[in-house]
């Protein structure tokens, strides 16, 4: 634990170096559009050193793009793919990753791989942001062209941010929820001119930059939304490196090499992503290689496909945190004794091995380890005690055995996982009945706060705890529905938000820290969420896929611009 504390406390400092600068960041990043947030840092290093003011650092992937051979074809097993594109409303992690490669943001993720509090430039050039951490201007890169040859102006960011919010635009369509990352804090947003677009908070946001990636905040044509309107969940027109060749909802997503790229042509011609909701179907694909990267394999074959001849198997960081949700609004979850007991009688260890196959670590709270205010002292929480668990069962007050439902995702390690919790809950006084369901039928009975116990994951795609901790912030349905803590629990949920807000609003990184652990005290204390493991979840690749960002697997952000067959 020592290395990872020392980690920490260099990724705080690099913070603080990086944040002087905040007020002015000038000069253009090379091609950091590859570089996943999963790999900002290694939890047991230090950060590297921070580029001065108005120099761009190297990117870490200039050394491949030297060697890269241009041609090829990538052919991406994604778990799903959605039946819409639109950046408002998809499902499913395979269509973040289409959504992604065709994308032109305006701003990307830290190209050095640093556990930073600054985004990189991408179609916002530079920017600079006020004294009180509200008003955001930002410079939009010059010659860059929209994939149906429009240019890219300070009028149509605009409209791409709002279009979702306006039910006046020609492509709104009711219900697009996805925009909540970068418009929920906002008060305004405006083009002065064609190359500057100023965009004013409602109060300061130290990840706000990090927002401006979000797959809801792509670039959009204008041409495109006035042609298409609605139609644009099935050809999306952004100005990244790929462009859309052919989309057939819920199955597959062709992408070519954008000729016109402002930052040079990707090596490669095509990427195809392909869906494989089925776990037996995708590995086989792999085994026969009909795919040449998979980021989402089953983890139940990765001893077999480590042992694969051309194939790879890279786990990624402790990013992702795997949880149960425990929903205050329905009985015996409103108990807290009955979720203590529930966290002191799962076994994690056996999770981690016999479902993770190894690839995870003992928690401590939904922040993970490599993340700013991570406290390894809170792991005491989630080991497994079982005199605990039957002295809580007995301050219950509930007669034994306390019936409970459990309700899962019946899809990748889920109900294996939910099996074994089962069998640990009984063993201490619950009768659970397992409830699985498809993903879109298990979100529907979460957000109508009808789950009694839940699993989830949080991966990170905002390198801040702020993008898990705002879980419970009350104006999200997680915090409503998921938990319901809003209602349960108003004065914790009213200091909560404080606390969330404290730490958003906070540009010195050391003062955050205490905040964050603030928050960890309170989530053990009253346990929304028994935390199950960080997940280190892996990929495989062939051996012949180069340049790879594979770190980014673990936040689900796979950026392949770079990306080879060598």
């Amino acid at each position: 634990m020592s290395e990872q504390h020392d980690g920490k406390q260099a990724m705080a400092a690099a913070h603080k170096t990086l944040l002087s600068r905040r007020h002015f960041l000038q000069g253009t990043a090379g091609f950091a559009s590859l570089l996943a947030m999963a790999q900002l840092a290694t939890a047991c290093a230090p950060a590297a050193p921070a580029a001065p003011a108005g120099e761009a650092a190297a990117p870490a992937g200039d050394a491949a793009a030297g060697a890269a051979k241009a041609g090829g074809r990538l052919v991406f097993a994604a778990e799903t793919i959605g039946d819409s594109l639109e950046p408002g409303l998809w499902t499913g992690f395979g269509t973040i990753n289409v959504i992604d490669n065709l994308a032109g943001y305006l701003t990307r993720p830290n190209s050095q791989n640093k556990f930073s509090v600054e985004a990189e430039p991408f179609i916002a050039e530079s920017w600079s942001i006020s004294e009180d951490g509200k008003t955001y201007t930002l410079k939009i890169r010059q010659g860059v062209k929209f994939h149906d040859g429009t240019d890219v102006d300070a009028n149509a960011v605009v409209r791409s941010l709002t279009r979702q919010v306006n039910p006046e635009d020609p492509s709104y369509v009711e219900g697009l929820y996805m925009h909540s990352a970068y418009t929920k804090n906002r008060a305004s947003i405006s083009a002065p001119d064609a190359e500057t677009v100023m965009i004013e908070l409602t109060a300061p946001d130290v990840t706000y930059l990090h927002r401006l990636y979000h797959p809801s905040a792509v670039l959009i044509s204008s041409k495109s939304l006035d042609e298409l309107g609605p139609k644009i969940n099935t050809n999306l027109v952004s100005c990244g490196p790929f462009k859309i060749g052919r989309y057939t909802p819920g199955a597959e997503a062709q992408l070519v090499a954008f000729e016109e790229f402002y930052e040079g042509r990707p090596p490669l011609d095509e990427v195809v992503l392909r869906g494989y909701p089925d776990e037996g179907a995708m590995l086989a694909a792999i085994e026969s290689g009909e795919v040449n990267f998979a980021p989402y394999p089953p983890s139940s074959a990765i001893p077999r496909l480590s042992n694969t001849e051309g194939m790879t198997v890279l786990p990624g960081e402790p990013i992702i945190s795997l949880f149960l949700s425990n929903c205050m609004l329905n009985p015996p979850l409103d108990n807290r004794d009955v979720r203590m007991a529930i966290n002191y009688a799962v076994n994690r260890d056996n999770l981690i091995e016999a479902v993770l196959y190894g690839l995870g670590q003992q928690p401590a709270t939904i922040i993970s380890p490599v993340e700013l205010g991570y406290d390894p002292a809170y792991e005491e929480m989630s080991k497994q005690d079982l005199a605990k668990a039957a002295e809580h069962i007995a301050n219950s007050g509930l007669a034994t055995p306390i019936p409970i439902t459990l309700s899962f995702e019946n899809n990748r390690f889920w109900p294996q996982m939910a099996e074994l919790i089962k069998s640990d809950l009984e063993g201490v006084g619950f009768a659970v009945t397992l409830d699985p369901q498809d993903a879109g039928a298990y979100w529907d009975k979460v957000f109508g706060g009808n789950v009694q116990l839940g699993m989830n994951q949080r991966s990170l795609w905002t390198p801040d705890p702020d993008d898990k901790v705002v879980l419970l912030q009350s104006g999200e349905s997680t915090a409503k529905t998921e938990t319901g803590i809003v209602t349960a629990l108003p004065e914790y949920s009213k200091k909560m938000d404080e606390l969330i807000i404290a730490g958003r609003s906070e540009y010195d990184s050391d003062k955050r820290v205490p905040i964050y652990q603030e928050i960890q005290q309170m989530l053990v204390d009253e346990l929304p969420y028994v935390m199950l493991a960080y997940y280190k979840k892996p990929a495989v690749l062939a051996n012949n896929v180069q340049g790879l960002p594979v770190g980014g697997t673990s936040n689900e952000r796979i950026f392949v611009q770079q990306v080879y067959i060598g």
